[in-house]
């Protein structure tokens, strides 16, 4: 694990390359590194944001706002310093390696949160919500990550833990007073609050979705026979001239991927070589083997034909052999016919492969907007059920282990019960407590720690 003892620094912030920049120190020598960074020392012990010049050689400056934190008021608990700025990644490397000689070190993954952990500022599912938040690519990831953050699994956690502690309190008791003729639970009660703290954690299971349903980039190919209009599409749709474009066929060889942004969530776009029935050279053979990789692998197959063509014999041979079914199918380049020819074509191409053909047309922008929202109900309808998932608790596969095995020691406890049993039904409804105390800061293993804050980026 970390050395909480040291000051450390990291430029905070997402993969994306952005022309400001944010650097974060925390720990004791927080104000005494930044003293020696700044041309002038403003009071810097009180909470608030500070102009400053960043000093990164004997004539040259930078200048930065500072957001100031007191230690225990800071994200981690400690004194922290933002330093936001405007600089290239030069720049930025010269800041970082003053800090370094001056006796900070960089931060590892997570390391931000985990002491943010460590000094109460949040709990360890909160701490699993920030990694969540940050690398969130919907909408829906995003509204349940911020649901765990908020506590609401915590407190609904903490009530059925409180059920089970009364029970096991009172069932030791009994045995306490096993001798004497004192009930302080009859065995009819203590069945029913046993079935209605399985009853709880039942609902919490079924009302949960996990984040491994709704956390993964869903991702959509294009692909179709060369030259059907598929990168300069692909170009359109991310706004970027990302795929090269020639009239020539074969133009794309290798399965190249983009960002594309859509409303409520993102998805991996993959512009992929045209396919062949029969490749005639090595280049196309292994051009093919990953086009139809990458068709195998994406949730969201977008079939194109060009529009313009006579002969579609070649389109229906790589229809057949994709081995799953397109859930898009696009006519291209209808900017090339008129309106009532286009009309002939669709119905032409309904015909021909049995399936209804939108007309886009990227070089005129005819029907791209309509494809996005086409995309995205088709990533959600594939999402098994992510559209719920802001109204569901999420739950890592660690929350979900933890919570079955408490029902199994409560099912347990219940049959004990019924049988008079009350130090053995004692036993499980510890073993209960001690499933669900994982949910709690103060019962995580290092080990589990170690797992969950290793899938943080580097500064959070």
């Amino acid at each position: 694990m970390y050395n909480i003892n040291d000051t450390i620094i990291a430029v905070s912030g997402g993969q994306t390359p952005a022309v400001k920049k944010i650097v974060r120190i925390s720990g004791d020598k927080t104000f005494e590194i930044l003293q020696n960074l700044i041309e002038k020392t403003p009071p810097l012990r009180e909470r608030k944001t500070i102009p400053a010049a960043m000093k990164i050689s004997a004539d040259f400056s930078v200048q930065a706002s500072l957001y100031v934190f007191v230690c225990p008021n800071s994200y981690t608990g400690e004194d922290l310093v933002e330093i936001h700025l405007f600089a290239c990644d030069e720049i930025i490397e010269i800041l970082l390696c003053k800090v370094l000689d001056a006796g900070g070190r960089i931060a590892q993954a997570g390391e931000f949160t985990y002491r943010a952990y460590l000094n109460a500022k949040m709990d360890i599912s909160q701490a699993e919500a920030v990694s969540q938040i940050v690398s969130s690519s919907n909408q829906y990831q995003l509204c349940a990550a911020q649901k765990l953050f908020s506590g609401s699994l915590e407190q609904e956690i903490g009530e059925i833990r409180n059920n089970i502690l009364e029970l096991l309190s009172l069932t030791e008791a009994g045995l306490d007073f096993a001798d004497e003729d004192i009930e302080l639970i009859t065995k009819k009660t203590a069945i029913e609050k046993a079935e209605k703290i399985k009853h709880s954690l039942d609902e919490l299971l079924a009302g949960s979705i996990t984040f491994e349903q709704i956390a993964g980039a869903p991702s959509a190919v294009v692909t179709g026979s060369p030259n059907a209009g598929k990168s300069c599409l692909v170009n359109s749709l991310i706004g970027s001239a990302r795929s090269i474009v020639s009239a020539q066929p074969g133009t794309t060889r290798d399965c190249l991927q983009h960002w594309l942004r859509l409303k409520n969530c993102d998805c991996i776009l993959f512009d992929c070589a045209g396919l062949v029935s029969e490749p005639v050279d090595i280049i196309q053979t292994l051009a093919n083997t990953a086009a139809i990789k990458a068709v195998n692998d994406a949730m969201i197959i977008i079939f194109c034909a060009d529009i313009t063509k006579q002969d579609y014999s070649d389109d229906l041979e790589i229809l057949n052999c994709l081995g799953k079914d397109p859930a898009v199918f696009l006519a291209t380049k209808c900017d090339l016919l008129t309106d009532s020819r286009t009309e002939e074509k669709l119905k032409e191409l309904k015909k021909t492969f049995g399936s209804y053909f939108s007309a886009v047309s990227a070089n005129k922008s005819i029907g791209l907007e309509k494809l996005k929202d086409t995309i995205r109900d088709k990533i959600i309808s594939h999402s098994e059920g992510a559209a719920e998932a802001a109204d569901k608790t999420a739950l890592a596969a660690r929350h979900i282990q933890a919570v079955s095995d408490a029902i199994k020691n409560i099912e347990n406890a219940r049959s004990e019960l019924k049988n008079n049993n009350e130090e053995i039904t004692a036993m499980f409804l510890r073993d209960a407590l001690q499933e669900l105390a994982g949910f709690q800061s103060q019962h995580i293993d290092e080990a589990i720690l170690d797992n969950i804050f290793s899938r943080f980026c580097i500064g959070k």
